[in-house]
This record gives C-alpha cells, sequence and structure tokens, in this order.
C-alpha cells in the first residue's frame, strides 16, 4: 500500500474545467491539476524505466511530463540506422556512418543528455544514469566520425593496430558497464533485460571485430560485423517495443502491451 501511495501521477478530468467555467472558480490551482491517481509499482516502472517501480518522494513527477519516451526514443533514432550499417544495407557499410554523425550529436548526444536530467530531477536514478552515459557514448562515437578531427591520420589509419586497439579498449569498458546495467534491468521489465543482453553481445562482437582488425586478422571480419548488426537490431527492435508501450501509456491508450514486470524481482525483504 506504501509503494502505491508513492507512485502519484496527475490524471486532468475535463468535467472539472467545465465546472471551474459555471461557478468562475478559476483563481489559485486549477481544480482539474489537483486530482491525482494512483500507480502500482508495475504502472509505474512501465512509464518510467525505474526498478522496482519505486517513485521518488516529491509530486515533481505530477508538475512535468515524462521524459523516458525522448531518451528512448533518441537512443533508436541512432542505434537502428548504425545497425543497417553493420549489416551493409543497400550496399552501405560502416564508413557511410559519418553521413550519420549529426544525428549522433544533436539526436543521441542531446536528446539522452536532456531526457537524462529530466529523470535526475524527478528522482529516478537508474534511467538518469542509463540516459545520461549512451548519451556521452553518441557523443563520443559522432566526434570519432567527423573528419575534421583526423583521428585516423593522427594514429595510423583506420585500419592501423593503434586506432583499433584504442576503440577495442574503449568499448571493453561499455560492454562492462552495459552488463551492470543488465544486472540492474532485473527489477524492471523483460524487455528491457532483453535489450541490455542484445546490446551486450553487440559490444562484445564489437570488441573482437575491433581486436581482429588490430591484429591484422580479417578473414571473418565480415561475419563478425554482420552478427553485431544484427545483435544491434535486436536490441533495437526492443527499443522500439518499449517505446510504443510508453507513448501508450503516456497518451492513455487503453491497450496494455506485455512486458514481462520484474518490479517485485529481487526485492528486499522487510525487517520485522
Amino acid at each position: 500500500m506504501a509503494a502505491e501511495l508513492s507512485n502519484e501521477t496527475t490524471r486532468v478530468d475535463p468535467h472539472l474545467k467545465d465546472l471551474e467555467a459555471q461557478t468562475g472558480l478559476t483563481g489559485g490551482a486549477n481544480i482539474a491539476r489537483q486530482i491525482s491517481v494512483q500507480l502500482t509499482p508495475e504502472q509505474f516502472e512501465r512509464l518510467y524505466l525505474q526498478p522496482g517501480g519505486q517513485a521518488a518522494k516529491g509530486d515533481l513527477a505530477k508538475r512535468f511530463g515524462n521524459p523516458t519516451p525522448l531518451g528512448v526514443a533518441s537512443f533508436l533514432l541512432c542505434l537502428t540506422p548504425f545497425s543497417c550499417l553493420l549489416m551493409n544495407w543497400g550496399g552501405s557499410t560502416t564508413t557511410s556512418a559519418i553521413v550519420q554523425s549529426g544525428a549522433y550529436y544533436f539526436i543521441g548526444g542531446i536528446g539522452l543528455y536532456v531526457s537524462g536530467i529530466m529523470e535526475w530531477v524527478l528522482g529516478n536514478t537508474f534511467p538518469s544514469t542509463v540516459f545520461c552515459t549512451f548519451g556521452g557514448f553518441w557523443l563520443t562515437f559522432g566526434y570519432i566520425q567527423q573528419p575534421l578531427q583526423s583521428l585516423t591520420t593522427a594514429t595510423d589509419g583506420a585500419t592501423g593496430p593503434e586506432y583499433n586497439m584504442g576503440l577495442a579498449i574503449y568499448l571493453l569498458w561499455w560492454a562492462i558497464i552495459t552488463f551492470v546495467y543488465l544486472i540492474a534491468s532485473l527489477r524492471t521489465n523483460m524487455v528491457f533485460v532483453l535489450l541490455f543482453i542484445f546490446l551486450e553481445i553487440t559490444f562484445d562482437l564489437l570488441i573482437a571485430a575491433f581486436w581482429n582488425i588490430a591484429h591484422a586478422k580479417v578473414a571473418n571480419l565480415t561475419n563478425i560485423l554482420h552478427a553485431a548488426g544484427a545483435f544491434a537490431f535486436l536490441t533495437a527492435a526492443m527499443g522500439w517495443y518499449l517505446l510504443i508501450v510508453l507513448v501508450f501509456g503516456s497518451t492513455g491508450i487503453p491497450f496494455a502491451l506485455p512486458v514481462g514486470d520484474l518490479s517485485n524481482f529481487m526485492t528486499p525483504r522487510k525487517r520485522e
């Protein structure tokens, strides 16, 4: 019961607006904004991807919109086209990512940072951390893709050992933090868990690809990159499903898609 009371959000009732107009009660706070509904932990987790479905104290969630769909959409609009490049759709290659560098800055970077900061304001620590860190990832990736930075000429070229070993080691730590997020997501829902599983495999395959390039082992490179693209696409598929769930939930569409609620998984035992 305590969890339900803490997960409070606002519902606007149009009949109360008519009442205000008829009675002239327009001073002070809007009556329609004073009506609230209680969300169960499962419902709160569906809307905010907050582990355990526990809302932070305070009423900020009633004052601001839900930033979670923005964060998920920003991530997807960068990852989905990049996964297609890895699989060489339409004759594209990883070099084609240069064209998308603007999206990595202004959609992936800025979009994820804005949503992450808003999640932090609302007290949703886990989605805030995920969005802000991956916002940094896309900003970094966009910076690497910029020809003006001349990173390849500063080392030994895009196929040289120094450049590719640096990328492999960098992505190794992204694989580690993704694994940490995977463990934390076990208290959200199954779709979010699958997203992190597929993303973890994607990073592992990209590490293997850059590691092989650094050691001049290119026999299976194309297959590795295609596999990385396939798992990145599966990651995006889970994300698109979550985005649909979030948008439907935020707009009040009476059609709840299943996500496999895990808000009660690994719940700490209450002390007697």
